[in-house]
């Protein structure tokens, strides 16, 4: 907004001055001819400036989708050629027939005819000639020291600030205005939870500032076109070559398909879980009924849920399981197992019999 009020003003200081020195109007309602070619002349600016904005506004929309913006990057390259072209070929005409009046007139129209030619055929073209690379898919670019992008999700997550400080993130922490935004209204929620959520991520966020072994920057560009955070995001990402770290699983995807490159901190979470074989015995503290008769629930220290057989009777205690099985589900990872040194549950039913 303050780059188009620049633009506008500075028109209209400039068209009245240009208006002014060169006393573009004849003297009327009493003024001296310098004064009325001032007036004519900032509100010819004031109309150019205003006009150019709003175009220019325009042509910004029309390049936030990828497939005009790649051809209107293969029309300026060719219209640029086209340029080269006419000039040549003007040239030619005008030195052919002793630079008369004809051929000066045609060698304008040559001229002008191959840019408008050109420009039009790299505008209509299907092929981007002068697209730039999606980030990301560069082979010679490590993400690993890539500029890193924070949406709303990781920040509130927590888990960000342990990354950077341990030396598992490298590269420049991003944070945009509006994620910043995003946060702060959930801070101000009426509803107690988000409002812990939402302090919680600016406190996070204090902390990587003040960490000397982050790079912090925060990020003032936006599209205000574009409504959704997300798709804010992806292009933000797009456009400063970025990596995105978040723990939304819809954001994740819709990354993935656009070519972006992405972080996800749940994924890394299960990836670096303890891994565990049948046979192996682990000290559980049972907290909870199972689904079915006779479970057990407890939880590691890093989460990972565990489903106890036989492990009912044992609620609110801790005791040594043996693993039976290990599932991997879309949560995250689950571990089986009973309770070590008692017999299976089915060989305690044939007992009975």
């Amino acid at each position: 907004m303050a780059g188009r009020v620049l633009v506008v003003s500075g028109s209209l200081v400039l068209g009245s001055a240009l208006g002014a020195a060169h006393a573009l109007a004849p003297k009327f309602l009493g003024l001296a001819p310098q004064a009325s070619g001032a007036l004519v002349g900032a509100a010819a600016g004031l109309l150019l400036g205003v006009s150019a904005t709003l175009v220019w506004g325009r042509i910004e929309r029309a390049l936030e989708t990828p497939e005009v913006a790649a051809r209107f990057h293969s029309a300026l390259l060719c219209g640029a050629a086209g340029a080269i072209i006419g000039l040549v070929l003007r040239t030619a005409i005008v030195e052919m027939f002793a630079s008369t009046l004809a051929a000066r007139l045609v060698g304008g129209v040559v001229a002008g005819t191959s840019v408008l030619a050109a420009f039009g055929i790299g505008l209509r073209t299907s092929a981007p000639w002068a697209q730039p690379p999606a980030p990301g898919n560069d082979p010679g670019t490590s993400p690993r020291g890539a500029p890193k992008l924070l949406d709303t999700s990781v920040i509130i997550d927590g888990r960000i600030g342990d990354l950077v400080s341990t030396g598992f993130i490298e590269g420049e922490i991003l944070v945009p205005e509006f994620v910043l935004h995003e946060l702060q209204g959930i801070a101000d929620s009426s509803d107690a939870l988000r409002r812990k959520k939402g302090r919680r991520g600016l406190e996070i966020l204090r902390h990587l500032m003040e960490d000397p072994r982050a790079t912090f920057r925060v990020i003032t560009r936006d599209y205000p076109s574009i409504a959704e955070v997300d798709r804010k995001l992806t292009r933000l990402a797009r456009d400063e070559a970025a990596v995105l770290i978040t723990t939304d699983y819809n954001l994740n995807r819709v990354a993935q398909v656009e070519g972006i490159a992405i972080l996800n901190v749940n994924e890394l979470a299960n990836a670096v879980k303890p891994r565990f074989v049948p046979g192996e015995q682990i000290d559980v503290q049972i907290i909870d009924r199972g689904a079915e008769i006779n479970q057990g629930v407890g939880y590691l220290d890093d989460g990972t849920m565990i489903v106890v057989e036989n492990g009912r009777r044992h609620v609110g205690r801790t005791i040594k399981a043996t693993v039976k099985s290990t599932l991997q589900t879309d949560a995250g990872r689950m571990l089986f197992a009973e309770p070590a040194g008692e017999p299976a549950r089915w060989e305690k039913e044939r007992e009975l019999r």
